[in-house]
């Protein structure tokens, strides 16, 4: 019983600093721990997909794209905490890295709930709307905009830097995972990604 406890507690204390963080609020960074252990419970959910869609990859007729995808999303997901433990080092905020990288991770699923929210929100007051494709492209270029604010918040709150030096270390991060998905599109078997993630509009632009 006092496991589990501790266990909401410390669900509580991370949802209320991904509220925190969202809205704008240093003092979130503070409900976050910075641990080996707490990293690894932020980036498990996303490591949990990746064997879910590894797995998945026996069933599909084309094994050698559906391995590039999940091995490709892997990369991404690793990204942020290779290239952030880099400048990290480099400017002498080590001490800070864990925490910061913990809270960067799990703000990544706040993006994720506002998307899904937003797109639920429209759907009961205007389900027209859903049908509209500018509705979509809005959506995903104000999350986006929203996303890459988010990361450079965090990034600055929490490991004391620079607005440009976090500036610096978003864009770094945002240049990693472009060159893996151009890679992934020039080398055999040719994903493109773009395709992947404006499918939805094109659905509903068929639809």
């Amino acid at each position: 019983m006092i496991s589990n406890s501790g266990k909401m507690g410390t669900g509580r204390r991370i949802l209320q600093g991904m509220l925190l963080l969202a809205s704008g609020r240093r003092e979130g960074i503070s409900c976050f721990e910075g641990t080996p252990d707490s990293f690894g419970a932020a980036i498990a959910p996303q490591l949990a997909m990746l064997i879910v869609g590894a797995l998945q990859v026996f069933m599909v007729p084309d094994k050698m794209l559906g391995l590039t995808k999940v091995l490709l999303s892997l990369c991404v997901v690793l990204l942020p905490a290779v290239v952030s433990q880099f400048y990290a080092q480099r400017w002498g905020r080590q001490a800070l890295w864990l925490r910061y990288i913990t809270a960067a991770t799990w703000c990544n699923w706040v993006v994720l709930l506002i998307s899904l929210a937003a797109t639920v929100l429209a759907g009961l007051l205007f389900p027209a709307i859903l049908t509209q494709p500018g509705f979509m492209g809005a959506l995903v270029l104000s999350v986006a905009v929203y996303e890459m604010w988010l990361q450079w918040y965090v990034a600055r709150i929490g490991l004391g830097l620079t607005r440009p030096k976090a500036l610096v270390l978003y864009v770094s991060i945002l240049a990693a995972t472009l060159a893996l998905y151009g890679l992934a599109a020039l080398l055999p078997p040719h994903y493109i990604v773009l395709k992947d993630l404006l499918q939805p509009m094109i659905n509903v632009k068929k639809g």
